[in-house]
């Protein structure tokens, strides 16, 4: 059962070898214009979080003023002008708010690109330039594959909009090999029947936690909640009982904060794990290759959340070929879904 989900993990690695070379060479033939002085990302779902996990990055490889928005703040609250450069994600290419978003931005002047794992998309089309991804293996499982090719992708545009190539990237494929063979070793022990998993994550990595939520809904619907790991202290804390598990992610720079939460979580009777890049490994500590400090950390910390995902399904007996696991009402919010996301309106009327 669910064999596409372990596949699509499994996979990553040589898609990321391979997609290294295709994606610098469609980079290579770009014509983006004049270096932007503002840089949007935007998109939906894992697009979004994607370009949020790689804000850090960008904005520390480029003097443009970099913001990862959703498609919707794209489109309706956003202004942009001649020197904004818009990259709009998204692997289906179809996001009805993201093509909107587009519309929208190069109505105002701005360029834009469409980073789509699908050629001939209407979001291609809107933006008049594209970076084309691997094609998805499929669509029903919680997306692996796919976001790793779309941190790819950006990281890879990053590279030509910088002038530099980031020698992350070469290592990030043997990495991505390592982390998944220790993570499907490691992590059985971190599979829980818990009413509730809690994701935290600290800096680029608050994007990881979110991403790790995102899993557990897309599995099921799953119970999962996100936070920053700081704001859990601020509100969210009071979501969790006695029963529930928690997954922090963070690295050296959250390192210390990530150990007082862990006492605490303890004391509250959550079972609490740790993803960082720093040693010593433990049953409850799984650490990650150091790639370049914290902005490279969401390349790799995303890998055992989406192992963790698996393990978890599996345990559950959760049938990923059937919406929502089974819900009687699945089929209905699939449906809305694709209504909401697809087909709704677009439009471009700038008010």
């Amino acid at each position: 059962m669910n064999e596409i989900m372990l596949r699509e993990i499994k996979d990553q690695p040589a898609a990321l070898e391979g997609a290294l070379v295709d994606l610098r060479r469609q980079v290579g033939d770009l014509d983006l214009g004049p270096p932007p002085r503002k840089v949007i990302l935007t998109g939906s779902g894992d697009s979004i979080i994607a370009g949020t996990a790689l804000e850090s990055l960008y904005r520390r490889s480029l003097s443009a003023d970099v913001r990862a928005v959703s498609s919707m703040e794209a489109s309706r609250y956003e202004r942009f002008d001649e020197e904004t450069l818009v990259v709009a994600v998204s692997v289906s290419g179809g996001v009805a708010r993201t093509i909107e978003a587009v519309l929208r931005a190069r109505a105002q002047g701005a360029r834009a690109l469409a980073v789509v794992g699908r050629p001939g998309s209407r979001l291609a089309e809107a933006a008049g330039a594209e970076l084309l991804m691997a094609e998805p293996l499929a669509r029903h499982t919680p997306h692996s594959r796919d976001y790793t090719q779309t941190l790819l992708a950006l990281a890879i545009l990053l590279e030509h909009l910088a002038a530099m190539r980031f020698e992350p990237l070469d290592r990030w494929p043997e990495a991505t090999r390592d982390v998944l063979d220790r993570a499907f070793a490691e992590l059985p022990g971190w599979v829980e029947d818990s009413p509730q998993t809690i994701f935290l994550g600290a800096g680029p990595d608050r994007a990881t936690a979110r991403y790790g939520a995102l899993k557990f809904w897309e599995g099921g619907a799953m119970r999962a909640i996100w936070d920053e790991l700081e704001e859990f202290a601020h509100g969210s804390q009071l979501m969790a009982a006695p029963g529930h598990s928690a997954v922090l992610i963070g690295g050296a720079e959250a390192l210390g904060r990530a150990q007082e939460f862990l006492v605490g979580l303890a004391r509250m009777e959550i079972s609490a794990r740790l993803v960082t890049d720093r040693p010593p490994r433990s049953p409850e500590r799984f650490v990650v290759p150091d790639l370049g400090g914290a902005a490279w950390m969401p390349l790799v910390s995303c890998l055992p959340l989406q192992v963790l995902t698996y393990l978890t399904v599996q345990r559950r007996e959760i049938d990923l070929s059937v919406e929502m696991g089974g819900a009687p009402y699945g089929p209905l919010y699939g449906e809305m879904h694709v209504e909401w996301t697809k087909h709704s309106a677009i439009d471009t009327d700038l008010g």
